[in-house]
């Protein structure tokens, strides 16, 4: 995803962005704030049920409600925010603004919104609201991958079928349906991200890591691997074709070992080490490193460590897709808003309360001494504390203009 130039400094630019209103001025915009905000009211709402203030009205089991909310919900607009701004780079297209993208956003924000008021007397309509997201979203940004570069960005519109075929899986089961599992589209669509990560990942981690590094007066050059870079896509596909199949936990295992291999080799050729002092650097190799973690842990218990599944699964969900997806909107969010390319100190706050989260959660799965109710809620509120400090200090650059006076 190709950045702007930054033109002025930051508080600067959040000086002049209450000037106007420019929230559908972009697909990110609207997206991203959303994305940031619904995360922590998601995880604050679920550390409600976890104390048992409050019960949603689903027919699903809670559980499920809310791990559907964080893929479905969360991570389907993160993924919106992202591919609404890449799509016009890699096809030379005008972005989607105004009232298409306006209209879009209000499907998934009516979805959202009945998610937590509707229960069995309304699973039909929140159903046909739901599902019509990620294939209006389809609708948008597969024309032009589809004239432009199909070979090389096709495979996001595969992945946006599968992400709906999941998604409908989890309300198949709302209605009833005894052939369907919540479960299973939820791990199915979670594994869709991971195979995204992997992807976007492995274009955007080194070249940010390689302009950034340069910006900082510290140049250096990494040289590509496609060969690797395959052999990582195809081992995360490889791990949730068998997780969605059922292939059982010895296969999954050995299925998550080689992508953990893979993803650690390629992490490794990317020196991240060497972005400790860049903190939009630094924080791309993190969301990526737990990626890493992730399949180990879940290797590990399918190969018959003393571990929790729920340890990998979180360092995969909370971890590598959340940490991903901060790091993505901040960058983006200062990139594509004429603003320099460098998070200050609020951002970095935001940084490091996702990471002490996830890894508290991490944490609690591995050592059932510690999942009590408060640790186990300091964690998720650590988690969605990073998305609130996100959303409140990027608000004024995501709804204002841009700082350099130009459309977009």
């Amino acid at each position: 995803m190709r950045e702007e130039p930054a033109m002025i400094g930051i508080d600067d630019a959040v000086k002049r962005s209450s000037s106007g209103f420019a929230l559908f001025e972009y697909g990110f915009r609207p997206f991203f704030l959303f994305a940031g905000l619904y995360a922590a009211v998601g995880i604050l709402g679920w550390i409600g049920v976890w104390l048992g203030t409050w019960t949603p009205a689903t027919p699903l089991a809670l559980s499920e409600w809310h791990a559907r909310e964080m893929v479905f919900g969360f991570g389907a607009a993160a993924l919106a925010g992202f591919l609404l701004t890449a799509v016009p780079n890699w096809t030379a297209m005008g972005p989607i603004h105004g009232a298409r993208l306006a209209s879009l956003f209000g499907v998934w924000l009516a979805g959202r919104i009945m998610a937590w008021l509707s229960g069995e007397e309304t699973a039909i309509a929140f159903a046909v609201v739901d599902l019509a997201f990620l294939p209006a979203l389809a609708a948008i940004v597969s024309p032009g991958i589809v004239r432009r570069n199909l070979r090389r960005n096709g495979a996001f519109v595969l992945m946006l079928a599968i992400l709906t075929s999941a998604n409908a899986a989890t309300h198949a089961e709302a209605l009833g349906a005894d052939w369907a599992s919540a479960r299973w589209g939820i791990e199915l669509g979670l594994g869709v991200l991971l195979v995204m990560i992997s992807i976007i990942g492995g274009r955007i981690v080194p070249a940010f890591t390689v302009g950034g590094l340069r910006m900082a007066g510290q140049p250096m050059a990494i040289e590509p691997a496609p060969r690797l870079d395959i052999v990582a896509i195809a081992a995360t596909a490889s791990f949730v074709i068998a997780w969605a199949i059922g292939a059982g936990e010895p296969v999954i295992g050995v299925a998550a070992a080689v992508a953990a291999v893979a993803h650690c080799a390629r992490l490794a050729r990317w020196k991240g080490w060497r972005s400790f002092g860049t903190p939009l650097v630094w924080i791309l190799h993190l969301a990526y490193s737990w990626l890493v973690i992730g399949f180990a842990l879940v290797a590990a218990h399918g190969l018959g460590a003393p571990i929790a599944v729920s340890a990998g699964f979180h360092a995969l969900g909370a971890g590598a897709v959340g940490t991903m997806i901060l790091a993505v909107m901040s960058r983006a969010a200062l990139g594509h808003t004429g603003r320099p390319l460098v998070a200050d100190r609020v951002t970095v706050i935001a940084y490091y309360l996702v990471t002490a989260g996830v890894g508290l959660r991490v944490a609690t799965a591995l050592f059932p001494d510690l999942a009590d109710l408060a640790t186990i809620g300091l964690a998720g509120g650590l988690w969605a504390g990073g998305f609130a400090v996100f959303t409140a200090r990027y608000f004024p650059i995501l709804v204002g203009p841009r700082a350099d006076g130009r459309a977009g």
